[in-house]
């Protein structure tokens, strides 16, 4: 059976013509048709005395309708002459697609003489008739050749998909029919064949997989699946992380102001009788994370290699297992014992009504926040139109080791606005004219709040002046002009922003570049080429020094602003090393149901000419070992990529001739190491044990005016964190514990006995070497002891003013702008760095399209 209907497709196929020319052949006829309609319109409209005779030599009158006697195709597409007669009935014969459409209409006219308006209104109609008719049928010649168009080529791939039988397409062939030739070196798919393809795989599995499936998660699997084999930064966002990427882009949102955490999916934990799924406290707060996935980081291990021994004995993986469920159910108690804490309430919203850090929530209006209730339920409900108002119960840590009774207080709604300028002040004596600002992103006022706090910092410099004696000198008409040279130095701090918008990078270098200045370019593929020009003068005077504080942390736009003054030679570059090299520009792209996708566009270039991107991505999934490149140990398609060797990096050129070099990210120009921060002090933070504490001291003591971490206080703290060890909610020995449980797996497995006593002594030994930090790393440790405590009473802005006091890269930056030699010397100007800088590279206008700090690009929301 199966033979014979091979062979009964492969008849028709012979016969039938090939789906190209069935399309090519429709639409030769519309074509035909559209062009001719017309040329017939004459044939719809009231006929003359002329007409008559014309027709008259062509047609015969009376009751019988018109017939045509030839054969020819093309008289079966022209509309054919309506019957004429001298009779008030017309009847009118139409072929129309060889099919005939017959049109009668019955009018009787009354003449009366004396009632012009009725005489008016049918005359309107029957002027109108005529050309109603001419328009109707040419409109939908129109619409139906237009909608050929569109669909045929869909409805043709359909075809080919579950018609042909004989010579299936293979979707991975360049061959097929369903992909276009390669030409100039570019593949040109045809997108209907995966889109088919696609279609075709949800809808089986929704209608006949063994057991019911959630078609949107698997679609979203397969489309998650489909941008991570591109780079890491292309990504399908579903409605919630749309929402939450709209939120990052314009930095607002309506609510109340305040940042909490707790555990996630508690409810949904027991799955089994005695295990317990558990989800991490705070996965931002996870230790070892370090924000990245381990699971690119492993190394792919041949299919016949040797295989690491498997335990053999059954009671020893049972114990193992035992001491993880254990170790997970404790987490989960604690996690749910904690609650869902507040852990930052911004000022100017809810810190101002009263709400403090470690507040523990308890109800929001009606809605009771029980111990399986996740952070996301309490967020939708403090959230909702500004102007409303919600009702939050909570509880908050008393003095005298008491429980203060639950709090209940009214917070207003309100479109929050999340600042990307922390804070800014000066650093050390506000007298030396240092100011610092600390930019943590580039949503969409950015660029305006960096203005505010340059003019705030110049304002403030000339008072201190005036205090001083140095009164400001009047112009010619007697009036005082603003001098921005008392600020004698400027700190700007892109230490760990991640980046932003395009147009606020823009907006915060136009602020520091010279008029008419290059800041960035980009070009892609599909991407228009363009460059972005200051159109304005600096708000910074060029007589006071500039410093751009970054670190490996620093990226995209925040790449944009250091690039530009660096390669402009307005300021200095410091730091440890090199920034994180993201020199990619995504755009958010809209999509239906609310969801967006984030895909990469184009590369970006500095002044110089340069691209920082640190790493090559090639595009991942499916090669020619399938097998290998869907490896669970790779965990999936992935992308491909590689560093850009230290070989093919190109050297540029500043506006004083400095070398840079692209492919790397920026390289400071001045170096300063940053504090190092121990084991001790890493897993203390990513663990809460110093906000856990902050919480026990504050029910025992009250906060001074002159407040410090004494050594009392110090030794208590050290007592609570072996006390949390000993319970087991602290492990000292973190960095290294899945190291060290997979080797005693393994000796258990290879029944080495005495090898796993000395690694139970190993693990000793390293809790011993940890608790050592204690001594040696004091100072940071009450430093950050003090940061915690003041969490719970002070505000964002004055915890960063009071922990600039300890910043060492901080204090050598102002100490490098208050001196001033040393700045001089990095960026001192000479005739020949003159002549081969980047100010000699400047030959007549762009060739690419030039726009202002102002003009964002045309329905893109780009995100660098």
């Amino acid at each position: 059976m199966q033979h014979s209907i091979e062979m009964n497709s492969a008849a028709q196929q012979q016969t039938a013509p090939t789906p190209i020319a069935r399309r090519l052949a429709v639409l030769v006829l519309l074509t035909i048709n559209a062009l001719l309609l017309p040329k017939n319109a004459s044939a719809f409209q009231t006929s003359t005395p002329k007409q008559h005779q014309r027709f008259n030599a062509a047609v015969h009158y009376g009751n019988d309708k018109v017939s045509i006697g030839s054969n020819d195709i093309m008289s079966h597409l022209l509309l054919q002459p309506r019957r004429l007669s001298s009779s008030t009935t017309t009847s009118t014969s139409l072929h129309f697609f060889g099919k005939k459409q017959e049109e009668e209409q019955d009018k009787e006219l009354d003449v009366i003489s004396n009632d012009d308006d009725d005489d008016d209104n049918k005359n309107i109609f029957s002027k109108a008739w005529p050309t109603l008719k001419i328009a109707l049928p040419s409109f939908l010649v129109g619409g139906v050749a237009t909608l050929c168009v569109l669909f045929l080529p869909l409805l043709a791939d359909y075809y080919e998909a579950f018609h042909s039988f004989n010579t299936p397409s293979d979707i991975y062939n360049t061959d097929s029919t369903s992909k276009t030739a390669a030409s100039n070196g570019k593949l040109n798919n045809n997108i209907n064949q995966p889109v088919i393809l696609f279609e075709t795989i949800l809808n089986d599995l929704n209608d006949a997989y063994v057991d019911d499936v959630d078609i949107q998660k698997l679609f979203e699997t397969g489309v998650k699946a489909m941008t991570a084999s591109l780079d890491p930064y292309t990504e399908f966002e579903s409605r919630t992380e749309a929402a939450e990427l709209e939120e990052s882009v314009t930095g607002r949102y309506g609510g109340v102001g305040l940042v909490i955490r707790g555990g996630t999916n508690l409810a949904e934990a027991a799955k089994e009788d005695g295990i317990v799924l558990e989800q991490p406290v705070d996965s931002a707060a996870s230790p070892l994370s370090g924000g990245n996935d381990s699971s690119n980081n492993r190394k792919q291990q041949p299919r016949n290699a040797l295989k690491p021994p498997v335990a053999s004995s059954k009671d020893a993986d049972e114990d193992e297992e035992d001491i993880e469920i254990t170790e997970r159910k404790r987490a989960r108690r604690k996690s749910m014992e904690d609650g869902v804490r507040v852990v930052s309430a911004f000022e100017g919203y809810a810190y101002d009504a009263g709400m403090r850090v470690g507040d523990k929530l308890l109800a929001i209006d009606d809605f009771d926040i029980l111990p399986t209730t996740s952070p996301d339920e309490v967020r939708n409900h403090l959230r909702g139109d500004p102007g409303t108002e919600v009702q939050v119960k909570f509880l908050r840590e008393g003095v005298g080791g008491k429980v203060n009774e639950p709090q209940t207080i009214t917070l207003k709604r309100d479109v929050v606005h999340i600042p990307d300028v922390k804070y800014f002040g000066y650093v050390g004596d506000p007298r030396d004219g240092i100011g610092y600002i600390d930019l943590s992103g580039f949503a969409n006022d950015a660029g305006r709040e960096v203005r505010f706090a340059i003019k705030a910092l110049q304002h403030g410099s000339e008072l201190m002046a005036m205090k001083d004696g140095d009164a400001p000198k009047p112009n010619e008409d007697g009036l005082f002009v603003h001098d921005p040279t008392k600020l004698k130095g400027l700190v700007l701090d892109l230490r760990s922003n991640p980046g932003g918008l395009l147009t606020s990078a823009v907006d915060v270098a136009t602020l520091f570049v010279p008029n008419g200045s290059d800041i960035v370019s980009a070009k892609g593929r599909g991407f228009p080429e363009i460059l972005y020009r200051s159109k304005t003068d600096p708000i910074l005077s060029p007589n006071t020094r500039l410093a751009v504080l970054v670190n490996d942390q620093t990226a995209s736009a925040a790449e944009i602003v250091s690039g530009a003054i660096q390669d402009l030679d307005v300021g200095v570059v410091v730091g440890k090393g090199r920034t994180y090299g993201k020199g990619l520009v995504q755009n958010v792209q809209d999509l239906p149901y609310q969801t967006a996708l984030k895909y990469t566009v184009a590369k970006y270039y500095t002044p110089s000419g340069r691209c920082i991107q640190s790493t090559v991505y090639e595009e991942g999934g499916r090669g020619d070992d399938l097998l290998t490149s869907t490896s669970e140990e790779k965990g999936g398609p992935k992308f491909k990529s590689k560093k850009v060797a230290d070989k093919d990096r190109t050297v540029f050129y500043t506006a004083h001739g400095r070398e840079v070099k692209d492919g790397g990210g920026v390289e400071v120009d001045y170096k300063v190491e940053p504090q190092k921060a121990s084991p001790l002090e890493i897993i203390l933070l990513s663990s809460g044990t110093y906000s856990d504490y902050a919480a026990e001291w504050s029910k025992t003591h009250e906060l001074t005016d002159q407040f410090s971490v004494d050594e009392s206080t110090y030794k208590d703290f050290q007592r609570f964190v072996e006390q949390k060890q000993a319970d087991g909610d602290l492990k000292l020995e973190v960095f290294y514990d899945s190291q060290l449980k997979d080797l005693s797996k393994k000796l258990k497995a290879s029944k080495f006995d005495s090898s796993k006593r000395m690694l139970e002594s190993l693990r000793a030994d390293i809790i011993k070497d940890v608790k050592k930090d204690f001594k040696t790393y004091k100072t940071e440790i009450i430093e950050d002891l003090e940061q915690n405590i003041l969490a719970r009473y002070l505000p964002d802005s004055m915890l960063i003013e009071r922990g600039l006091q300890s910043d060492i890269q901080v204090l050598e930056t102002a100490k490098m702008l208050k001196d001033g030699n040393e700045f001089d010397s990095l960026l001192a100007r000479d005739q020949k760095s003159v002549e081969n800088g980047l100010l000699s590279n400047a030959v007549g206008d762009s060739s690419i399209e030039t726009a202002s700090s102002v003009t964002p690009e045309p329905k893109l929301q780009t995100r660098w």
